[in-house]
């Protein structure tokens, strides 16, 4: 803006100094001339200060920085168990290249700290976006496997409770990312589809104990997920597999309906000793949400093949079969706009949840301990959500554990927590 601000005042002052001598020195055409040069050099400089100016501000303009945190207070009611703790804290950053091609990234930073094994700090998606056609887009580098709701909508304001559905951890396994490419679009106006080239789920997994070693059990997958496509020592521990997801919204109610599958090899390359087994999953939801109610309802569930030959391998009982669902019902008490003055954003729902899953619901005939009852599991989680705004949830829930052959692995629990993005 200076710039301009003196070239303007100059070429005012130049031309009072030629309105004054106009008669002595020079014609009126000279004057006229002068002038018109003068005026065609200010627009220049003000076009050129203008361009210059928008393109720097498009750019940031088009970056955007946003992101999400929780905090959590989690303990049992027999006070034999208590945690304070900075669950998780992820940075946001995007760039729009043009209208049809953007980047996206997150990085997230667990438990506050990473040292020691304790805390981790990940890159939880950072890929490029490119769009030219709505029924066509195309993704590539570290996306979300799109298997289930909350691993792919997991802001702590998206769902209800202090923490995930367990059959959103324990059978699907949260969040679970993965490097690969894929298309998405939408087929028609109602029936969206993703589908993606990843790579698998592994049954043998780096960890701070060895380069390589099993991690295998009947607590779930989730070590299963691979943070890297493999690695070059011992040939390597890379295979492909398919994630794909439909999502459909029905017409004539507000419900939408998805149904999940993924399917890929878990190969043992390193050590080749049990067999090829491969990890087959599946899932349904359903969401619906009409005015004050808010319902959703899941079920999953994953095969792992050869698990006899993996508990000859390394004498570790495998499930050969995980499976959950839970569902859902809410109801908000408080909508946006039932109030004026600072609470006129605000709004308060109670939801009650239950949620039965089995880590171990099929094992195989040489397992040390084929029944696993302990792992069939059936809890009742209820609680109130508060958002002040719609992007910040303070949350409190209890649950109640029960497990099929009475055991009791984990005591009834009261949570409560803050979860916020921006």
């Amino acid at each position: 803006m200076k710039p301009i601000c003196l070239t303007a005042l100059a070429g005012a002052a130049v031309l009072w100094a030629m309105g004054g001598t106009a008669a002595r020195a020079a014609t009126n055409e000279e004057l006229e001339r002068r002038i018109d040069v003068l005026s065609r050099e200010v627009e220049t400089l003000k076009q050129d200060a203008k361009t210059s100016r928008g393109s720097t501000a498009g750019e940031i303009q088009r970056t955007h920085v946003g992101g999400y945190a929780e905090l959590h207070y989690l303990s049992t009611l027999k006070g034999d168990g208590e945690n304070f703790d900075f669950h998780r804290y992820v940075l946001y950053f995007g760039h729009e290249f043009n209208d049809w091609i953007q980047f996206h990234s997150e990085l997230e930073v667990e438990h506050s700290f990473a040292l020691n094994g304790q805390g981790e700090v990940n890159l939880e998606q950072a890929y490029i976006d490119a769009r030219p056609r709505e029924a066509l887009g195309i993704r590539a580098g570290i996306v979300l496997v799109p298997m289930g709701v909350v691993n792919q909508f997991h802001e702590p304001p998206a769902f209800h409770g202090v923490e995930r559905p367990d059959v959103d951890v324990r059978i699907i396994p949260s969040t679970w990312r993965a490097a690969g490419a894929g298309f998405y679009g939408s087929l028609t106006e109602n029936l969206k589809y993703q589908i993606y080239g990843i790579n698998a789920l592994q049954i043998l997994t780096a960890n701070d104990d060895a380069d390589f070693a099993p991690q295998l059990g009947t607590d779930g997958i989730r070590d299963f997920r691979q943070n890297q496509f493999g690695s070059e020592k011992d040939n390597g521990v890379l295979d492909f597999a398919v994630a794909g997801r439909l999502d459909y919204a029905v017409d004539r109610f507000p419900l939408n309906v998805g149904f999940s599958y993924y399917g890929g090899s878990a190969g043992d390359k390193v050590l080749d000793t049990a067999g090829r087994p491969d990890i087959k999953g599946y899932a349904f939801d359903a969401r619906y949400k009409q005015d004050r109610i808010d319902f959703v309802g899941e079920w999953a569930q994953f095969n792992v093949s050869a698990t006899e030959k993996i508990k000859t391998a390394y004498g570790t009982d495998q499930a050969k079969q995980l499976e959950g669902w839970y569902t859902q019902g809410a109801y908000w008490l408080i909508q946006p706009g039932d109030r004026a003055g600072i609470l006129a954003d605000a709004g308060i729902a109670g939801f009650v949840r239950f949620e039965k899953y089995d880590t171990a619901k099929k094992m195989p005939s040489n397992a040390t301990d084929p029944a696993q009852n302990s792992r069939d599991r059936r809890q009742w989680v209820c609680g109130f959500t508060f958002k002040p705004t719609q992007n910040l949830a303070v949350k409190v829930d209890y649950t109640k554990f029960k497990d099929a052959d009475g055991t009791t692995i984990d005591n009834d629990k009261i949570n409560g927590g803050i979860g916020w993005q921006f």
